[in-house]
């Protein structure tokens, strides 16, 4: 049962105060949103009140959440505004530079490099100037064989398979999906998922959250369980999904929650609470009361 009108909103209001930095910002957010009639107050209630309020997500893994969706949405005036919330919950510039350089694998490299603009202008803006202070990290491309062998270590970790057949494994793929097996292992895999700058749960987290928002099942139950070997819990693939409600839409987060609860019973783990309780954020520390072990 949700709570009262009251207590929704002074839960948004927090969400908005550390989404946006500080308090005047989160006024001016709630002014917006206040001007938007219906729609306005269910983003404030419901969005921020009822879905970033949980604690069955931390709020720096929620922004990577939702900044993954917008941009594989292609909605860079949402984007725009939580790539700064983003920052403001805890990532670091670098990491939003590989969050965007996941999303072009899955979204696709027009989603990647539009992303990548807003991200640039967010961070010059932080910084009060006209660029950002440090260029995105370089690909440092690897020569064939280790870009192979990265690739088919991330294959292990993402099936959750430490002992794979490795060539047996090549040779399927390969088969199955010719030329784009080859980009799979090589690019997706071995330039991408193995770069250091992001550990392999946020990418997890990236990926299952573009698949959702894109509505791609095939490829998203594969990346469900993925993320269960990365480390994602069973709780949060469901907070993805509940979030997944405000951003794009009920059909595709009750689908993506049922293919979830298919792969949670594939893998014999249980499914997540489904409960979520509010917390607030101390800004000057850092520190989330309430947040999950």
């Amino acid at each position: 049962m949700s709570e009262d009108v009251a207590t929704r909103r002074e839960r948004a209001r927090d969400v908005l105060r550390t989404l946006s930095g500080s308090e005047q910002g989160a006024r001016a957010l709630e002014t917006f949103f206040e001007g938007r009639g219906a729609v306005g107050e269910l983003a404030m209630l419901v969005g921020a009140g009822e879905i970033w309020a949980r604690d069955d997500l931390r709020r720096r893994d929620r922004s990577v959440v939702v900044i993954s969706m917008l941009a594989a949405l292609g909605r860079e005036r949402e984007l725009e505004q939580h790539l700064a919330g983003g920052l403001h919950h805890g990532l670091s510039p670098d990491e939003l530079d590989e969050i965007v350089l996941q999303i072009a694998v899955y979204a696709g490299l027009p989603f990647g490099l539009a992303a990548s603009g807003v991200a640039e202008r967010v961070m010059a803006d932080r910084a009060s100037a006209t660029e950002r202070a440090h260029r995105p990290a370089p690909l440092a491309p690897k020569p064939p064989a280790a870009r192979r062998a990265a690739g088919l270590d991330v294959l292990k970790t993402l099936l959750g398979a430490p002992e794979l057949d490795l060539e047996a494994t090549e040779t399927s793929i390969l088969e199955q999906q010719g030329a784009i097996g080859e980009l799979v292992m090589d690019y997706a895999f071995g330039d991408v998922w193995s770069r250091p700058g992001l550990s392999r749960r946020d990418r997890s987290l990236v990926v299952i959250s573009v698949l959702t928002a894109l509505h791609l099942p095939h490829e998203l139950e594969i990346h469900l369980a993925g993320a269960l070997h990365h480390g994602v819990t069973p709780g949060e693939i469901e907070a993805v999904l509940l979030t997944a409600v405000a951003y794009c839409g009920f059909p595709r987060a009750i689908d993506g929650m049922l293919l979830a609860r298919k792969v949670f019973a594939a893998a014999g783990v249980s499914a997540g609470s489904g409960t979520g309780t509010a917390r607030r954020v101390d800004l000057d520390s850092g520190d989330e009361e309430g947040r999950p072990a």
